[in-house]
């Protein structure tokens, strides 16, 4: 009887070395081997993802197998259950930025550093699909969710920088919907609309991240959904990233939000315990220090800090530099003093109505309650106008809920942030005011 599982090992090392680390973690952790009937190898994956790549890689393994075997079968691949026998973990490995010129991609986030764990093998699968072959309307656009430091970004950017290595003429472009959001806001400043279009809706390529930033702008939802359509229309390939599902996205028109979710929608999840210490290591490893923690205080880290990879990265920036600078040992209770230290430091108190008001006076200069008086003279309108739309942007805070804090009614806090969203979408230095304000408010500590 034949050892199927026998031939499939021993060809698997030899088609990993032709295909690449990237191409053998997309698909072949989740393939497999079923049996062996007139010729034919037959295989069995969780999805119709794995099954295409593997589809893709038909000629390889059938000429391996052949090298291995001296018999040219035909392959069969079919869905069965999920396959739960891979363990590999998802480390995110970050380096110094070094950003391409054109595409603003950035070089250091590639399939080949991205190592895939439960929570993000789909996401992964699929990305690595679609740079294989982007703009198949079956996976565009591919829209991938998941909360801050998660790997998102740097999928994005990995999509972005294989398509460039298979076929450099390719036209890709990735930016945050915050930057895209400057650019059409220079061009109608600058009264380069046209060359705004003829850039963005020209492109192979289209990678943004954080799309969420599209939520209450109307006028730039208006131009992206064009741009959208334009793309997808012409196969070209869209990849977005964003904090939350497409439907979570409030206020977003109904057409653009159908839009996002017509192709392929995964979730990004937070790593399990032993992921997080396998990235405890790899961050550690990277960081090039020489410092040696002991096992019990990276277990102590990682159960600790259970769903955020940068913050992850914090703690373990704040251990070494303790050991570091008092040169000894750090034992079990210190360490915990240390995290502790570190989340009272780093953590923000939380946003609300009363943090926004008393910044946005701040920055114009007003007294204590003042926008939030009856007083309408520009001087304190403006600001005001400013506060309430920051109250949206920042907070869960309902039109009906935001005019109780400013005593004005539902219908008065709708007008106002819409006249001030009219406002940043024509004027850049309105715009940048916001933006700055947002940041600063964002980063206050108590």
């Amino acid at each position: 009887m034949t050892d199927v599982f026998k031939i499939w090992e021993d060809a698997l090392e030899q088609i990993k070395g032709l295909i690449g680390e990237a191409g053998y973690k997309a698909v072949f952790p989740y393939v497999n081997p079923l049996k062996i009937e007139d010729n034919t190898f037959y295989f069995t994956t969780s999805n119709s993802l794995y099954q295409g790549l593997f589809e893709f890689y038909k000629d390889i393994i059938r000429q391996v197998l052949y090298d291995n075997t001296k018999v040219m079968y035909d392959l069969n691949i079919s869905i069965a259950g999920e396959d739960n026998s891979s363990e590999i973990k998802d480390v995110i490995l970050e380096e110094k930025p070094n950003i391409d010129e054109f595409s603003n991609l950035k070089r250091q986030y590639t399939f080949e550093n991205f190592i895939v764990g439960k929570n993000s093998e789909f996401a992964y699968a699929a990305a690595f699909a679609i740079a294989m072959g982007p703009g198949n309307p079956q996976r565009n656009p591919f829209f991938i969710y998941g909360g801050s430091g998660l790997g998102k970004t740097h999928l994005l950017h990995a999509v972005g920088n294989e398509i460039l290595k298979n076929d450099p003429s390719k036209k890709v472009l990735c930016l945050t919907a915050e930057q895209f959001c400057n650019k059409f806001i220079e061009s109608i400043r600058y009264k380069t609309q046209a060359e705004f279009r003829k850039k963005y809706r020209t492109l192979d390529v289209l990678l943004i991240d954080d799309i969420q930033f599209f939520a209450d702008k109307e006028g730039m939802q208006e131009e992206f959904f064009h741009t959208f359509e334009e793309l997808v229309g012409a196969n070209k390939q869209i990849m977005l990233t964003c904090d939350r599902p497409a439907k979570d996205i409030v206020p977003l028109e109904e057409r653009l939000r159908t839009r996002l979710s017509s192709g392929i929608t995964t979730e990004i999840n937070p790593p399990d315990l032993e992921t997080r210490i396998a990235i405890i290591h790899s961050k550690i490893e990277n960081a090039g220090s020489n410092v040696e923690i002991s096992d019990e205080i990276l277990g102590l880290i990682a159960q600790t800090i259970k769903s955020n990879i940068r913050e992850l990265e914090g703690a373990i920036r704040t251990i070494i530099a303790w050991k570091e600078i008092q040169k000894k040992d750090i034992d079990i209770d210190t360490a915990s003093k240390i995290l502790e230290d570190y989340f009272t430091s780093s953590h923000k108190r939380m946003i609300d109505a009363d943090l926004i008001i008393k910044e946005v006076q701040k920055h114009f200069g007003l007294g204590d309650n003042t926008i939030v008086s009856k007083k309408k003279d520009k001087v304190y309108a403006y600001p005001r106008q400013v506060a309430m739309t920051i109250c949206h942007e920042l907070t869960k805070l309902s039109y009906t809920d935001i005019g109780k804090e400013f005593d004005r009614t539902h219908a008065t806090v709708m007008h106002n942030i819409k006249k001030m969203r009219e406002e940043m979408e024509t004027n850049l230095d309105t715009y940048n005011m916001v933006q700055d304000l947002i940041k600063n408010i964002q980063n206050y500590n108590e």
